[in-house]
């Protein structure tokens, strides 16, 4: 049975951060190299995790950062950015992943954001649409990459009311990510 937990990022003991770090290296392998130690972060470090253990190892992870995006009109939208969402290949399809994203809107309740946001590749959307999740069919999003060099992502960018109503969001504009994603 996992047992799940939720820490804020300066109270993740270093021994979590090792077994996260293992946990991205399988769940990610392009990018393994990046999870060495307790090195368990790809680019922006999150705020907030939710960790499932197994075995008293880390199975399932997700991420969640608070920021503002900014909109096309030059405004600007606060989300609870999610990322990093890992489940370990050897338990995929077991549940986990609708577990995690269960515990994942209740984190970003209790953060009081309205809306959650994520991108991610388009041939996972349907496990984030059975969460609740609303692809931004049209939605420009501009982030910085790896690089640290500013792209428009190619693939899905998502979104979850949390605190404000879907016809809240700023539909139709692009938004940017100004900062490096989880």
């Amino acid at each position: 049975m996992i047992t799940w937990s939720r820490f804020w990022e300066s109270d993740v003991p270093r021994d979590t951060h090792e077994g996260l770090a293992e946990l991205f290296a399988h769940a990610y392998p392009r990018s393994a190299a990046k999870f060495t130690g307790a090195r368990s972060w790809s680019n922006a470090r999150p705020e907030r995790r939710i960790v499932g253990v197994l075995d008293g190892r880390p199975v399932a992870h997700l991420g969640v950062l608070r920021r503002f995006l900014r909109t096309g009109d030059g405004g600007s939208v606060l989300v609870g950015d999610v990322g990093l969402l890992a489940v370990h290949p050897d338990l995929h399809r077991q549940g986990i992943g609708g577990q995690l994203l269960h515990r994942a809107a209740a984190q970003l309740a209790e953060l009081e954001v309205p809306f959650g946001f994520l991108t991610c590749g388009n041939h996972v959307v349907p496990v984030y649409r059975s969460a609740g999740w609303h692809r931004l069919d049209g939605q420009v999003t501009r982030m910085i990459d790896s690089r640290g060099e500013t792209v428009v992502y190619g693939e899905a960018s998502m979104v979850i009311p949390v605190g404000a109503g879907l016809s809240d969001w700023p539909h139709g504009q692009s938004v940017d990510r100004d900062g490096w994603e989880l």
